[in-house]
């Protein structure tokens, strides 16, 4: 049986100043590429590039999930990912999400909104609030050469050449970016009505109460079972814990189950250590098939937690079992 594994954010370390040091180029030219601070919370030990330093969890699942801090205003380049599936959650304030060639495109998400974006589509996301905020990006893909998809506009080279010396848009290719989206990969054009049907807007979900615990489902590969369709294999929900109140214990016995607190606090034990774990926001736990786990608000408020589920293909996410 594969181990829990637990990422507190407090101790996930920022990768911009490391990889500008490594490449040896300005840290304002790395954050164009990644956006103010980047905080890999999970990656898998089999990618490599942008992807693979110091993960807070290292699990070989096929999800990548990285909270990203944004100054008002600022965000990073247009982008395409083409074989994975980028989505967002904002964890706090509200992000612009722009799309299109040029970024002519937008929505605004608000906290605890969440979108996945289309393979193929030039977007990026930028803090529309007048403080800092974060936002989660979770991609999902099959393999670890789906992982080395990421596609910059041949506008960000050259406005990194421009502003930071001739020769920086090499180095950021050494770690395994490109930009030639829209060029030698051609892009997905997607109309802000059909964008609209990627976004689950939180505060317009209708929850499914169980155990008086308010389950929101944000993401599900069959139609009519969530506010936005994803992968084959992907289940996304949030989950709403009023104060005093827990999940019982339960375990899954085909899918790996990656729970965020994002609001509050809750206590979380599995197996039959008798062992708590108290997370706060943005602390995540990854566990595996087959353990038995429980959530509890350890809060005087209502908790969030975000769940994140993947399984095969043809996964039916119906392999939950009371313990």
């Amino acid at each position: 049986m594969s181990e829990v594994q637990l990422a507190k954010f407090s101790e996930v370390q920022s990768q911009g100043a490391r990889f500008a040091q490594e490449l040896n180029v300005p840290l304002g030219a790395y954050q164009k590429m990644t956006a103010e601070e980047l905080f890999l919370v999970m990656s898998s030990p089999a990618l490599g590039g942008p992807f693979a330093t110091d993960p807070g969890i290292s699990e070989d699942q096929g999800l990548v999930a990285a909270i990203v801090k944004c100054s008002p205003n600022e965000g990073p380049y247009l982008h395409a990912h083409y074989n994975t599936l980028e989505s967002f959650t904002c964890l706090s304030g509200k992000f612009r999400i722009s799309w299109g060639e040029e970024g002519e495109n937008e929505s605004l998400i608000n906290t605890f909104d969440t979108i996945a974006v289309p393979r193929g589509v030039v977007r990026t996301f930028t803090n529309a609030s007048d403080e800092t905020a974060y936002i989660l990006a979770f991609i999902r893909g099959d393999t670890p050469d789906d992982f080395a998809d990421v596609a910059m506009t041949p506008a960000a080279a050259m406005d990194l050449d421009k502003n930071f010396g001739a020769g920086t848009s090499d180095k950021i290719k050494d770690i395994g970016w490109r930009f030639d989206a829209g060029v030698d990969a051609p892009t997905l054009q997607v109309t802000p009505e059909e964008m609209e049907t990627c976004i689950a807007r939180f505060n317009s979900l209708t929850p499914q109460t169980r155990d008086g615990v308010a389950r929101y489902a944000v993401m599900h590969p069959v139609a009519g079972q969530a506010a936005i369709i994803g992968d084959a294999g992907e289940l996304a929900q949030i989950l709403d814990i009023p104060a005093g109140a827990a999940i019982p214990t339960y375990n899954r016995t085909r899918t790996t189950e990656t729970l965020m607190c994002i609001g509050g606090a809750v206590s979380m034990s599995w197996d039959d250590s008798g062992d708590t774990h108290m997370l706060q926001p943005w602390d995540t736990a990854c566990i595996p098939a087959g353990v038995a786990r429980s959530i509890t608000n350890a809060g005087d408020a209502a908790a969030k937690v975000l769940s994140i589920v993947i399984g095969a293909a043809d996964e039916t996410f119906d392999d939950v079992d009371a313990a």
